[in-house]
């Protein structure tokens, strides 16, 4: 019986090496975000000096930029790097850091995106929690967890759903920390965390009348688009909450072009 035991041990000790081995040896793969959708004037570089005009269907790596024109924005698939990304007007980004690792028990991401002018707008699936997903502007740096947000260059983040930690970097020097939870709203200037206004949740899809499976982020039309540009919904698999295994290509689809 105690040599049963004795081997019963060893070969439990060997599979858990070989799951730690495996862990070890997991890569860090390099992450893409596919141009599903572009409205108006959009400009992409790929190395900060040369622009051409954004492409449907193109994709861009870590360390491209985008800038978006007045009446503009694109929609970003990041795939395994969390989701939808949409750019809207005025803006001015970078992909700084577009990566992944693949343990054998689960996905993680680091995802970065600097945000130097204007406005995005996301829906980040929900992480493992060794995961990073940030975005960074001048005024704050906002860590995302599974969440429907939008973050402007100011500093403000509105949160639909989900969760997002806000640093504000402060005048005299220090670090404000704030945690920013669904329906509610960061302001840079008062340092607060007060309930969003039902216009600025209705912009990312936080009304009550959204439908399960269909991540509302809603169209760009009105003050931006004419009828003829606007688009619907962003419509994304029904199965939001995915941890363990993000495919690269979610095959979302839009109301319009």
């Amino acid at each position: 019986m105690g040599g049963i035991v004795a081997r019963l041990t060893v070969g439990a000790a060997l599979v858990g090496m070989a799951a730690v081995a495996s862990v070890a040896q997991a890569s860090v793969e390099k992450g893409s975000a596919k141009v599903v959708a572009v409205y108006g004037s959009v400009e992409v570089s790929v190395d900060g000096s040369t622009w051409t005009s954004a492409q449907r269907g193109e994709t861009l790596r870590e360390g491209a930029r985008i800038r978006t024109a007045d009446a503009a924005a694109l929609d970003l698939d990041l795939g395994r790097n969390g989701s939808l990304l949409r750019i809207l007007q005025d803006s001015s980004v970078a992909l700084t850091a577009l990566s992944y690792q693949q343990t054998g028990v689960e996905t993680i991401v680091n995802t970065q995106i600097d945000l130097e002018a204007g406005r995005v707008a996301g829906h980040v699936r929900k992480l493992s929690a060794a995961s990073k997903y940030e975005i960074r502007t001048p005024k704050v740096l906002a860590a995302v967890r599974g969440t429907r947000y939008e973050v402007s260059s100011e500093g403000d983040v509105v949160v639909a759903e989900g969760s997002v930690v806000v640093v504000s970097y402060q005048e005299d020097g220090t670090l404000l920390t704030r945690v920013v939870n669904g329906a509610e709203a960061f302001s840079p200037v008062s340092g607060n965390v007060d309930v969003a206004s039902d216009q600025a949740l209705a912009d990312i899809g936080g009304s009550a009348s959204s439908v399960p499976g269909i991540v509302a982020l809603p169209g760009l039309q009105g003050k931006l688009f004419d009828d003829g540009t606007s688009v619907d919904r962003v419509l994304l698999p029904v199965a939001v909450h995915v941890s363990r295994s993000q495919p690269s290509d979610a095959g979302y689809s839009t109301g319009g072009e």
